[in-house]
């Protein structure tokens, strides 16, 4: 199909895969859309979907929700397609929903496998029949195949025959075969097809570490929306009845308020002896004494700005206190000192130097930063394992973007977190969340 921009080919099911850069199938509807349009093959033995018409799709289309312009997804998959080349390898074969969504666009609230097989010189996405709404809507690729909705919920072995066929014989494809959203029979069935499987770990994550202007302008309206979460929070502890619950509801409502997405995670609000418990959250209870540890984030097109804060429920004790320092001063020692070029080793080096010994008892996990932006449930960690920790000797780069999870705690006690999400630069460190990370006393 010719790239201009203005096609769309609607195919009927063929007998045999497409050839790499188009799909098979004699039977056709075009129709002229004013975006990217991709051809549509289905992909097993039922006849054409009768709905799939060029109106429907027509209205579909005018729907399309892309975050970003099309020279942002092909800056994407030119760098992407540079990794692979440096691998060694002919295609990669992406399964997590963030990097599927990174390179083309596609999201959806389906969580079946729809991998996006990524060539030299094109793209296939596949999805269940019921998911074409959604990659007509949302997704820049350049081949589109389907199978009924049932069959791909059962099984992905249409869509793996499809892009194994696309290959030429041998053809080397990385796949990320680590994580939990490729499914091991996946990589097992292309092991035993006709090309050649290769560890692709982390591939499209390291690209996605750096963020573009547009990915940074989406982080920081994700915190706005953090913002308002916050000033949510603090309204509704102060009400005379409070609860954990009641603080997260206002916070999710806050959330959800403007936004154009939610969030992959939280909120978490753990008040009291809770808080000295790491990851437990909200159970209908009322607040204090002492703390309520609060950690969520504002979402902006799935991009993320999460952020930590603590409560005290009037003067803190002792032991909230010695929190509250420690959590202020990794906070301040990492933005102190990350910029481009300085190491991760020795930004969570001049942390840990800042914090000194930590006082008998005092639970903390010695991560200084994890990366964040664009991310899918179930977390906002949702990328290559670059962390701020002293046994990472790489370099920082001019826009990564980073979350401080400063959390201390005396287990079973009390528990202080504090936190900023910021952009790292080449002059410093650039706070894109609002607020001071310090104790806010209601």
């Amino acid at each position: 199909m010719p790239d201009d921009g203005y096609s769309v080919a609607v195919r009927a099911p063929s007998a045999g895969p497409a050839k790499e850069g188009g799909a098979t199938g004699d039977d056709q509807q075009r129709a002229t859309f004013p975006a990217y349009a991709p051809n549509v093959t289905g992909l097993d033995s039922v006849p054409r979907r009768s709905w799939l018409t060029a109106d429907a799709i027509a209205a579909v289309r005018d729907e399309s929700d892309r975050a970003f312009d099309d020279a942002e997804y092909e800056q994407r998959l030119t760098s992407v397609r540079d990794r692979m080349a440096r691998g060694g390898m002919d295609a990669m074969l992406a399964f997590r929903p963030s990097s599927v969504e990174y390179l083309c666009g596609y999201h959806t609230a389906e969580t079946a496998p729809q991998p996006l097989l990524v060539t030299e010189s094109a793209t296939y996405l596949y999805v269940p029949d019921l998911e074409l709404g959604r990659a007509l809507a949302s997704a820049r690729v350049d081949n589109i195949g389907y199978c009924g909705y049932a069959d791909a919920l059962r099984g992905l072995e249409t869509f793996l025959e499809h892009a194994a066929g696309v290959l030429p014989a041998g053809a080397r494809v990385g796949i990320e075969v680590g994580h939990a959203s490729t499914p091991p029979h996946a990589v097992e069935y292309l092991r035993g097809s006709r090309v050649t499987v290769v560890r692709g770990e982390h591939l499209v994550e390291t690209v996605r570490l750096r963020l573009s202007e547009a990915e940074v302008r989406c982080v920081a309206e994700a915190a706005e929306r953090t913002r308002a979460g916050v000033d949510a929070a603090v309204a509704a502890a102060r009400e005379p009845e409070a609860t954990d619950s009641s603080v997260a509801g206002a916070i999710s409502a806050a959330l959800f308020d403007g936004a154009n997405s939610a969030s992959a995670w939280g909120p978490v609000v753990a008040t009291g002896v809770r808080g000295g418990i790491p990851h437990s959250s909200w159970s209908h209870r009322r607040l204090g004494p002492g703390t309520t540890f609060l950690e969520f984030s504002g979402a902006h097109h799935r991009y993320h700005a999460p952020v930590m804060r603590t409560l005290a429920h009037g003067p803190p004790g002792p032991d909230e206190r010695v929190l509250a320092e420690l959590a202020e001063t990794a906070v301040a020692a990492v933005l102190d000192t990350a910029r481009a070029g300085v190491s991760c080793a020795d930004v969570a080096n001049a942390a840990a130097a800042a914090l000194g010994p930590l006082p008998d008892g005092v639970v903390f996990h010695h991560l200084f930063g994890y990366p964040v932006g664009l991310a899918h449930k179930p977390h906002w960690m949702d990328g290559a394992p670059f962390y701020i920790t002293r046994d990472n000797p790489e370099p920082l780069e001019a826009g990564m973007v980073f979350h401080i999870p400063a959390s201390f705690r005396y287990l079973g006690r009390c528990g202080v977190g504090l936190s900023q999400t910021f952009l790292v630069t080449e002059t410093g460190a650039r706070v894109l969340t609002h607020g001071a990370a310090q104790l806010t006393v209601l």
